[in-house]
């Protein structure tokens, strides 16, 4: 029964994260096909969440009040999602269909098929990764049971960040290096609210989630790269995904995704990092654009808030490609610079506070 409620916890997620996505991308007037949207929703959501979730763990409020909040302002941030949607499709009545392929006549009727057979091979693939990676999990170790020692402990006392992960023992001070991501706490809230285990919430809901999200990000790029052709860009996932199953070399990205997928850091390797090379790819090859630098803007703003691992390497990763964007160019535009800089304030931000932490300067005792 826990399995089941699992299963359907992961597709209300999906539709939340796209129903949210949809509408920020109307807003924005970003045009972005399901995969993207879905991608855009689930860095909003957690961005969003983050806001209150940081709030009330620095003031060392019940996980309860948490639940509470977020239920409060996510049904909100639903309906208007909802009201945008309806007025979209109130004004634009025709629902714009897949784009035709190319061809006319009996050409035509075999590149479409060929396109379905690419896209049911992608979906299988898909299906296998998903299998591998969650499913047949064999890597419990020591941070598998911290983590999830910490969401237990986390509903069994409804608090946050309070007690040791490991040992359940009380802190002394709160830990920041955790407790600046409200990623776990995610999980913790929905264990309480539905009863169902915080382990079996994380390992399968949020490992298939990263599974589906590294490939929704993975799909996007290919789409970008290949000028919308399906056939190619589901093909090419459809490799990448046998690559990573078969790539079975420790620390990298697709060891994490296949053994690790339950994990912040592993939503750092195969969703923010591939999501903001993906978007700085687009400002590169589309020029310098408000929309791309809004959604690079979203990534770098809850990367954190997904995964801690998130703090350094992201901003680096903005700095050095806008550095080799203005190197190619040959250029100095400062509205380069400071949209850039933009992008990278808010882990700016999270890295002084956690510097504060290390030197002993900022101390939350429980």
């Amino acid at each position: 029964m826990q399995l089941f409620g699992c299963a359907c916890i992961l597709m209300l997620s999906i539709i939340v994260f796209y129903v949210l996505g949809k509408a920020l991308c109307i807003c924005c007037h970003w045009d972005f096909a399901a995969p993207e949207a879905v991608c855009v929703g689930f860095f909003f959501y957690f961005a969003a969440f983050q806001v209150i979730a940081e709030v009330l763990i620095f003031a060392k409020q019940p996980l309860h009040m948490l639940k509470n909040i977020w239920m409060v302002l996510l049904a909100l941030l639903l309906l208007a999602a909802a009201a945008v949607l309806w007025k979209k499709y109130k004004s634009s009545p025709q629902q714009i269909k897949p784009s035709a392929v190319s061809g006319n006549g009996q050409a035509g009727s075999r590149s479409g098929l060929w396109v379905r057979l690419l896209t049911l091979l992608m979906a299988a693939a898909i299906f296998c990764e998903c299998a591998s990676a969650v499913l047949m999990q064999r890597n419990i170790g020591w941070d598998f049971a911290y983590y999830i020692g910490n969401m237990t402990t986390s509903v069994a006392t409804d608090t946050m960040y309070l007690y040791d992960g490991s040992s359940g023992l009380l802190r002394s001070e709160m830990e920041l290096r955790y407790a600046l991501s409200s990623f776990y706490m995610n999980t913790a809230w929905i264990s309480q609210l539905t009863g169902i285990s915080a382990l079996l919430l994380q390992k399968y809901v949020m490992g298939i989630l990263c599974v589906l999200l590294s490939n929704a990000v993975a799909y996007s790029f290919a789409m970008e790269v290949f000028g919308k052709e399906r056939g190619k860009a589901a093909l090419l996932v459809t490799i990448t995904i046998i690559l990573t199953i078969f790539w079975d070399v420790y620390d990298t990205s697709a060891q994490f995704l296949m053994l690790r997928n339950y994990e912040a850091k592993a939503y750092c390797a195969n969703v923010v990092l591939p999501m903001a090379v993906f978007v700085l790819y687009k400002i590169w090859k589309k020029g310098i654009s408000d929309p791309a630098f809004g959604e690079l803007f979203l990534v770098a703003l809850s990367s954190v808030a997904v995964s801690m691992s998130s703090l350094v390497i992201v901003p680096a990763l903005i700095g050095i490609m806008m550095l080799a964007h203005l190197a190619v160019e040959r250029t100095w535009d400062m509205a380069v610079v400071w949209r850039t800089a933009c992008c990278m304030m808010p882990n700016v931000c999270y890295l002084a506070v956690y510097l504060c932490y290390t030197q002993g300067w900022l101390v939350v005792e429980v």
